[in-house]
């Protein structure tokens, strides 16, 4: 009786549900806590209880969950409640536990204790710096060796995640390629579950390629795995697969850890993966009642792509027969008409989850007193959707007397928030967007680089335009302005116009004088570093002396994140200069260009507790454990939530899943719309799903299909017709026009390569049309301005011969065509000897690579000759022709290579391509010659010779041919399109687009904020 009312007062305030959680501890127990229900609370109280009734010692505790956010914050309310002493109590991560373990006992088989943990980043430069180890063929394509690396490291991760060995992949692409005829898999080394059948048609080019592809992978795995041995480092999913190796091969240290840990909690069990699991299964093996309490959600698991495995929260009682389990269903965060929407909706993934599986109740019930309110705002397009948002934001605060803090918007993918923050900006809406992007994308250290590479070559322009439009500095826009247009009178680098400037040889404001000779300044001061310190030491001499570090600590409520980034990027440079032994800016900027090189980095360094008032713009998956009086759900429209299933770039063989409880439902669409109820259980009292119309393109976007759901779910009248909302939605707005007088004078005529700029990226766009940021050039131009000018000339000298029998362009156009090898023209050596006076010597990366295009570009030459000596040369009628035409008052400008007459008469467009050859040709392909093909039907000279008969790229680098002819729907198209483009860029619409694909060859990735 003392004991229970001993209990009764140190666990006073749960409800029955948490209390019988708390209490119980005679086997197994799975908690199934739904959102909002206080299972962190439980969690906590679970081990305090544990720890004040004497059940069980501090150190006889392990509570393991996923980051280390989540650590922190359990050890401190544990301590809260474990008032006394300190103890030695294990709260870790997964990785952290394995990482520890090995480090103690990894020599038992074969481990150093020392091994260094490479991050993906590091994962990536290992691989590639010993790309010739690999033997790849599939997987190596020619133009990019180093492309397939992110997709293979991936796999290999998801290996590890599944327990499966270099050994176990050998031999099962040995079972292949021995049964590749017809055969059934019904188990492999004697632990397959699933079966597969192969078979079919021997000269089958799949059936013939699969099995040499697999063995690629297993081969690459073993030299994987070898090579981080080989050089003393593990990467993180080896911490859980060599723990695991290590506690099934030596059952005397595993009796160590089990007596060690007599009580274990893991909090959120559904994103476990089945190699984490695995080591808990160790943990508690052979012991007749485990002390062992998980606590998940399977509506809350949304890590698959991480690897994850929703199946061990969906099997855990039939792993461990006897389980205790207690739900937790009372919600202390939403309102109840939250909660009835969100549990409706997610009711459509059974019969594949827990609810269904175990016969129980989920649904939630609201403890607080508000009812909550569901809403939908549907605007024309994307940037009216944000403004929709914004909108109602303020009318929430101002009618709620609110903090800007008490909001978030929240988004499938970061790419989305896009749309909000010039909105929000527009409106003097405080923001933060919580992007879960790498350190090398943050503003400060984009500035911090930017410093660097200007240090490295002064002559670098992009970098010191970022430089003088950074905080510290931030140069008023005329005076910018002035010097980017003297930079461009003169075709000088920019910092040559500053050293003028600073003179006093530019016209500029006093002020802004003043900011160059603070620049320059500190510039002079570095550079006298540079050969002697480390690039750590360099860079924080430039943040403390030039202000910067003063500015963010002057203003801490607006610029803490910032402070943050810093403070990682620091550290960033100090472990490189601890692990290298040449340390300098340049040495730094080599290793810096890997970085962008494998594409991403995902070093977190936000940290979501952020205490600014301001609305918090994050993705759901960032917003996992958070909540906001209110939130807004955008871009509820199809392809984008649900978001298309991409897979994985290498599947893993369905024979080498270890998962037994797959879904039998769609997987990807269930992971969907867990992410959804998880957005949606993150609002308190107010919700607000948002969408649009339009979001570029040509065709309007149809509503989620989630919307749908809910609508048949819930019995709100959600439906594709705006007419259908109005009861839950304030009202339709039309598209605002926004007026903004551009500081710099837009372009008066277009040329294709601008309007294609444009259409690839708008904010690429801004920096080379509209700002004239001077860039460096590329060996690739180089050679494409050769080869178009050898055969201008060529041609030239051919007319000349044939001055009697050349058809005019402006000659009448019955005269006789000249189209064989009767025309007179220069010899071989002589078109050589054009070639080698036409020559562009710069930009090229080295000279082996000035040799390299040199010699092909001789090839290239010699193989046209002898085709035209084949197949007849012809006299054009027209070399680099240029023309400007009007299209909706717009001048559309450019320049035709080749102008020749065919045998019909008609006229021939050629435009000359030094790129790859394409073999198709789609409409945004044949989009140059069709302007061409405008061109011929609007300049006066060119329409009075007839009709253009034929569109061709001629492909230099292997002679090849595409004709085609533009159709009059297609020409429409094309003036459509056109007059779009201009009329947004005379609109300032200059939105990022940034993709991998573009932005790795952008010249202005550098100082852009928004590159991938």
């Amino acid at each position: 009786m003392v004991e229970t009312t001993k209990i009764k007062l140190e666990t006073k305030g749960l409800n029955e549900a948490q209390q019988k959680a708390v209490e119980y501890n005679d086997g197994p127990l799975l908690i199934i806590a739904g959102a909002g229900t206080g299972k962190t609370t439980v969690i906590t109280e679970k081990i305090s209880y544990l720890i004040k009734n004497q059940i069980a010692k501090p150190e006889e505790i392990l509570a393991v969950t996923f980051t280390e956010k989540a650590t922190a914050e359990m050890e401190e309310r544990v301590g809260n409640l474990v008032n006394f002493g300190t103890y030695d109590l294990t709260i870790s991560t997964f990785h952290a536990l394995a990482q520890s373990i090995l480090e103690a006992r990894g020599l038992d088989i074969g481990l150093p204790n020392n091994f260094k943990i490479l991050n993906e980043v590091e994962t990536w430069l290992l691989v590639r710096q010993n790309l010739d180890k690999f033997n790849l063929d599939y997987y190596r394509p020619l133009g990019n060796p180093t492309k397939f690396i992110h997709a293979l490291l991936k796999h290999f991760s998801r290996c590890k995640d599944e327990l499966i060995t270099p050994d176990d992949y050998l031999h099962y692409a040995e079972s292949v390629k021995l049964n590749t005829d017809n055969v059934t898999f019904t188990e492999i080394k004697s632990k397959t579950k699933k079966t597969k059948k192969i078979g079919g048609d021997d000269d089958n080019e799949e059936l013939i390629l699969e099995p040499k592809r697999l063995e690629e992978i297993a081969n690459a795995y073993q030299v994987y795995n070898q090579l981080l041995l080989d050089h003393g480092a593990l990467d993180f999913a080896d911490l859980i697969q060599y723990t695991v190796k290590l506690l099934n091969e030596r059952p005397k240290i595993l009796k160590e850890y089990q007596n060690k840990y007599k009580f274990i909690l893991v909090d959120e069990f559904q994103d476990t993966n089945w190699a984490q699991y695995a080591l808990i299964k160790l943990l508690t093996k052979d012991i007749p009642k485990p002390r062992l309490t998980v606590v998940g959600d399977d509506d809350q698991s949304i890590y698959k792509f991480r690897g994850a495995s929703v199946s061990n929260i969906l099997q855990f009682k039939d792993d461990f027969p006897g389980t205790e389990e207690v739900v937790l269903t009372e919600n202390y965060r939403s309102g109840q008409k939250i909660l009835d929407l969100a549990y409706g909706f997610i009711q459509l993934n059974n019969p594949d989850r827990l609810e269904a599986k175990l016969k129980i109740n989920k649904h939630l019930k609201a403890k607080q007193p508000w009812e909550g309110e569901v809403k939908f705002l549907y605007g024309q397009n994307a940037g009216d959707e944000a403004r929709l948002v914004a909108d109602k934001i303020k009318e929430l605060k101002e009618e709620n007397n609110l903090d800007w803090g008490d909001f978030a918007v929240l988004c499938r993918a970061n790419k989305q928030a896009e749309q909000f923050i010039p909105v929000f900006l527009e409106k003097h809406i405080p923001y933060e967007f919580l992007s879960t992007a790498g350190l090398f994308r943050q503003k400060v250290v984009l500035d911090s680089m930017a410093f660097l590479r200007l240090l490295d070559n002064y002559h670098e322009s992009g970098a010191l335009f970022r430089v003088l439009n950074s905080p510290v500095y931030k140069l008023h826009h005329e005076d910018w302005s002035k010097l980017l247009q003297e930079a461009k009178r003169r075709a000088v680098s920019l910092y040559e116009v500053v050293l003028d400037a600073e003179k006093g040889n530019v016209d500029m404001t006093s002020e802004g004088r003043e900011i160059l000779t603070k620049l320059l300044k500190i510039l002079d001061r570095c550079t006298k570093l540079v050969k002697t310190d480390p690039v750590a030491k360099i860079l924080y001499t430039f943040w403390n002396e030039s202000g910067y570090l003063q500015l963010l600590s002057n203003q801490v409520d607006e610029h803490y994140r910032d402070i943050l980034h810093l403070q990682a990027m620091f550290s960033r440079l100090e472990k490189f200069s601890r692990e290298n032994i040449e340390s300098t800016v340049h040495a730094w900027l080599n290793y810096y260009e890997f970085i962008l090189e494998y594409g991403e980095d995902n070093e977190v360094t936000d940290d979501l507790n952020s205490n600014t008032d301001a609305v918090k713009i994050l993705t759901i998956h960032g917003a996992k454990g958070l909540e906001f009086p209110y939130v807004f759900i955008g871009n509820m429209v199809e392809q984008r939530f649900p978001s298309n299933n991409r897979g994985e770039a290498i599947e893993l063989p369905l024979e080498l899943v270890r998962e037994s409880a797959l879904p039998s439902g769609d997987h990807h669409l269930q992971e969907e719309r867990r992410l959804f109820y998880v957005g949606m259980t993150r609002a308190k009292k107010g919700l607000y799903l948002t969408a649009a119309k339009n979001y570029g393109g040509v065709r309007e976007k149809k509503i989620s299909r989630f919307l749908k759901e809910l609508d048949e779910t819930s019995g709100l009248p959600l439906h594709d017709d705006p007419s259908a909302f109005t009861n839950i939605m304030d009202k339709f707005v039309t598209e605002e026009e926004v007026k903004n007088q551009p500081v710099f004078p837009i372009p008066e005529s277009f040329s294709f390569s601008q309007l294609q700029a444009y259409k690839k990226c708008p904010y690429q766009y801004r920096f080379q049309f509209v700002l004239q940021i001077p860039t460096f050039g590329k060996g690739v131009f180089s050679f494409g301005r050769t080869m178009h000018l050898t055969l201008q000339k060529f041609y030239e000298r051919i007319v000349e011969l044939n001055s009697a029998k050349q058809n005019s362009l402006f000659a009448p156009s019955d005269e006789k065509v000249v189209t064989t090898n009767t025309v007179k023209k220069p010899n071989i050596e002589e078109l050589l000897a054009i070639y080698y006076a036409s020559w562009q010597d710069d930009w090229f990366n080295s000279t082996k690579q000035k040799k390299e295009y040199y010699a092909k570009g001789e090839e290239i030459l010699r193989e046209f000759y002898r085709l035209g000596e084949t197949n007849g040369w012809t006299v054009p009628v027209g070399l680099e022709s240029g023309f400007r035409f009007k299209l909706n008052g717009a001048t559309i400008k450019g320049q035709i290579d080749r102008i020749d007459r065919g045998l019909d008469n008609k006229l021939i467009l050629t435009d000359y391509k030094t790129g790859k050859p394409k073999d198709k040709l789609g409409f945004d392909d044949k989009e140059q010659l069709f302007i061409y093909q405008i061109a011929a039907g609007s300049v006066i000279e060119l329409r009075n010779q007839g009709e253009v008969g034929e569109l061709r790229y001629y492909y230099l680098d292997n002679n090849s041919v595409q004709n085609f002819l533009g159709k009059d729907e297609e020409l429409e198209k094309v003036k459509t399109g056109i007059i779009e483009t201009i009329e947004n860029i005379k609109a300032n619409k200059f939105e990022p687009k940034p993709s991998k694909e573009i932005c790795s060859y952008c010249d202005f990735k550098e100082i852009c904020d928004f590159r991938l």
